[in-house]
């Protein structure tokens, strides 16, 4: 897909990185560099509404298509996990930032890209200059336990961790479940036919439901033992170094606001904003307040 609005244009591109073929959207021609990441069940044109503010902000934008999502490579190695997603975006930000002369990298993530900021921090926590994670808070693995009500919400995680069920799951009735879940974690998101049209043709492509379900049972990995008390405190995850602003949507129902209460005993230098009214897919529900903050923060 390529997009275009308020005179910025969406350009398709291939970056290699980390030892895989991106497939990329870009805007701008900037000399700061804003990575931005998408989640599940989504694609890199999930992301435009926050590039095209970047863009406005002064920035080059670059949205990869994530590791395993056609049409960027799968991983040669099998890995899904959110080390691999942060690697994937400390090696962007270093090819794209010799390409474009810079080195003042961000990287907004949304869901799994917000899972690859904190990863990619732990990894290098001078690879960028500012993180904004959306719709998932640090250390959500320990926290997970705790909040019986996020437990039930993440029911598709656990769904996840069988073999072949969620494959078919996802294909029934035309993905019928991306529509399922949208509307489940963005109730009053009327979104456009044309947005999870574009999501359901990434989904299409072979490889990508394999894929997009390996990410859970790479990085989802609550024992039985962490159920009844026993499992990590949210004081052993490892910090966040760089500045980081974490932005929920109070409405969401795939991860609550409440998870995003401690975020500030996990990151250093943290701000967190509760958008009202919105849901998992804040940034295009409320694209104006979600890119306020974003600008503001960066």
């Amino acid at each position: 897909m390529s997009g275009e609005t308020a005179g910025h244009r969406l350009q398709r591109r291939r970056v290699d990185a980390n030892g895989l073929t991106f497939e990329c959207l870009h805007s701008g021609e900037d000399d700061r560099l804003a990575l931005c990441l998408h989640g599940f069940p989504d694609n890199a044109g999930s992301m435009a509404p926050i590039m095209w503010r970047l863009v406005d902000e002064g920035f080059t934008a670059v949205a990869p298509f994530m590791r395993g999502y056609a049409p960027t490579d799968p991983a040669p190695d099998g890995d899904y996990s959110a080390r691999a997603l942060g690697r994937d975006a400390i090696e962007l930000a270093e090819v794209l930032g010799e390409e474009f002369d810079t080195d003042d990298a961000v990287l907004v993530g949304h869901d799994w890209g917000a899972a690859a900021a904190y990863a990619a921090d732990r990894t290098d926590p001078d690879a960028f200059s500012k993180l904004v994670a959306m719709a998932v808070p640090p250390g959500f693995n320990a926290l997970l336990p705790t909040h019986h009500r996020q437990f039930l919400r993440s029911w598709y995680m656990w769904l996840f961790q069988l073999p072949d069920l969620p494959e078919r799951a996802l294909r029934w009735r035309n993905f019928a479940l991306i529509e399922f879940l949208w509307g489940t974690w963005s109730p009053d998101w009327d979104y456009p036919d044309s947005r999870v049209n574009d999501v359901k043709e990434t989904f299409r492509a072979e490889g990508t439901v394999e894929h997009a379900v390996q990410y859970y049972r790479d990085t989802i990995n609550v024992p039985p033992s962490a159920l009844l008390g026993n499992g990590p405190s949210l004081n052993e995850v490892p910090s966040i170094e760089t500045p980081t602003l974490v932005i929920c949507g109070d409405r969401d129902g795939s991860v609550g606001p409440e998870l995003f209460e401690r975020a500030g005993e996990v990151i250093e230098d943290c701000r967190v904003v509760r958008v009202p009214g919105a849901g998992h897919f804040m940034h295009h529900e409320r694209p104006d307040v979600v890119g306020d903050e974003i600008a503001a923060f960066l």
